[in-house]
C-alpha cells in the first residue's frame, strides 16, 4: 500500500506537536532547575555559572483522522486515511546552561539544548482495502535544538522583595524538517519578581513570547506562572513547587497550558546543587476550537503529559564582589 501522501499530512502535524512540547520541556525561561518560573538572582560581576539538565517527557496522542485534505490524498493513493490514530512520544533532552555575571545585577546566558525524540504510531483504518486493519510506524530524531541568549537585569530591590526584567532571543538553530526546531528567529521578555521571606521564597514571572515559526503556530503567546521554594534544612536542602499558565500554540485550540512541577533541590555546598523533579500538564481530552478556522488536525484528542527531571548546576566566583553577590543570590 502506497502511504507516502498522508504520512507526509501527519508528519507536518507531528512536528507541530513535538515542538510545542519542545517548548514546554524548554522554555527559554531559565528558571532554578527543575523550576519553570525564574527568580531575580544574579551571579554578580565576573560570577559563573554552569547547569546541566536532564528532561524526560512523554505524551500520548489520540484522535481521528478526519481531515478532507488527508482523506482526500488519501484517497488518491487508493486508500482512504480516515481512522483512528495514536501516537506516542518519548523525548530526552539534555539541556547545558551557562551564565555570566556582566555586572553585580545584570547577567547574560545561553542555552544549548540536545533533543533525542522517539516517536510511535499506530493508525486504525475505518475504510479502504485496509479497513480495520492497523499499521504501525517508529521514527527517531537526534541533534541540537534552537540555542537561546537572555540577558536579566535586575533593577529593584528592596529589603526582602525585587525585580528583574529578562529579554531573550531564539536562534533557529535546530533543524525544524526533523521537528528539532522552530525554523525561525523567536524572542521573549518576561517581568521577574521575588519574595524571599526564608524559609519560605516566592517568584512570579509575567512573560510575552514572540513565537515565530514554521510549524503554523501562533506567534503571539503570554506566559504566567507561580513558583514556591521551601527551605527543609537551611542552605542544604529544599522543596519547591510551580505552576504555570500559557497559552495554547496550536491556532486549533482554545484551552489554555497548565502546568504543575514538584521537586526537590539539595545543596551540599554553597556553589553546588543536585535537583530531581517532576512535571504534570493538564489539558482537556477535547482540545479543537468550535468554529475555528484553523482545525487542523481536525478531531484531535490529547492526554496529559509527564515529565522527569534532574540536573547539576555549579557556581564560580569571578572575584571578591562576584564572591560577596553569589552569597546574597543564591537560590
Amino acid at each position: 500500500m502506497k502511504t507516502s501522501i498522508f504520512k507526509c499530512i501527519y508528519d507536518k502535524y507531528k512536528g507541530s506537536f513535538l515542538f510545542m512540547i519542545f517548548f514546554l520541556v524548554a522554555s527559554p525561561a531559565f528558571a532554578v532547575h527543575p523550576l519553570i518560573t525564574d527568580d531575580t538572582g544574579t551571579q554578580g560581576k565576573k560570577g559563573f555559572q554552569l547547569e546541566i539538565g536532564y528532561e524526560h517527557d512523554h505524551i500520548d496522542f489520540r484522535w481521528v483522522d478526519k481531515n478532507p485534505q488527508s482523506i482526500l490524498a488519501g484517497i488518491l493513493e487508493g486508500q482512504s486515511s480516515f481512522g483512528k490514530v495514536l501516537t506516542r512520544d518519548d523525548i530526552n533532552m539534555a539541556t547545558l546552561t551557562l551564565a555570566y555575571g556582566i555586572i553585580d545585577n545584570l547577567d547574560v546566558v545561553v542555552g544549548i539544548p540536545f533533543l533525542n525524540i522517539k516517536s510511535k504510531e499506530s493508525r486504525l483504518f475505518f475504510t479502504g482495502p485496509n479497513q480495520f486493519l492497523t499499521l504501525k510506524s517508529t521514527s527517531t530524531f537526534n541533534g541540537i535544538s534552537d540555542i537561546s541568549t537572555e540577558f536579566k537585569w535586575k533593577f529593584y530591590e528592596y529589603k526582602v522583595f525585587s525585580l528583574a526584567i529578562k529579554p531573550g532571543i531564539v536562534f533557529p538553530s535546530g533543524d525544524e524538517y526533523e521537528t528539532l526546531g522552530n525554523g525561525r528567529f523567536g524572542g521573549y521578555c518576561y517581568l521577574i519578581s521575588t519574595l524571599d521571606v526564608t524559609p519560605v521564597v516566592m517568584h512570579v514571572n509575567l512573560g510575552y513570547i514572540r513565537n515565530q515559526n514554521d510549524h503554523s503556530e501562533r506567534e503571539n503567546i503570554w506566559h504566567a506562572s507561580l513558583a514556591f521554594e521551601f527551605w527543609i534544612v537551611k542552605d542544604l536542602l529544599r522543596l519547591v513547587a510551580d505552576c504555570s499558565l500559557e497559552r495554547n500554540r496550536f491556532k486549533w485550540s482554545n484551552i489554555n497550558d497548565v502546568i504543575a512541577v514538584g521537586g526537590i533541590v539539595f545543596s551540599p555546598t554553597e556553589n553546588v546543587d543536585l535537583d530531581l523533579g517532576f512535571k504534570w500538564r493538564f489539558a482537556e481530552k477535547g482540545t479543537q476550537n468550535p468554529g475555528s478556522q484553523y482545525a487542523l488536525p481536525q478531531g484531535i484528542f490529547t492526554r496529559p503529559d509527564y515529565s522527569f527531571t534532574g540536573g547539576i548546576t555549579l557556581r564560580f566566583s569571578g572575584g571578591d564582589e562576584a564572591k560577596s553577590a553569589g552569597k546574597t543570590e543564591k537560590k
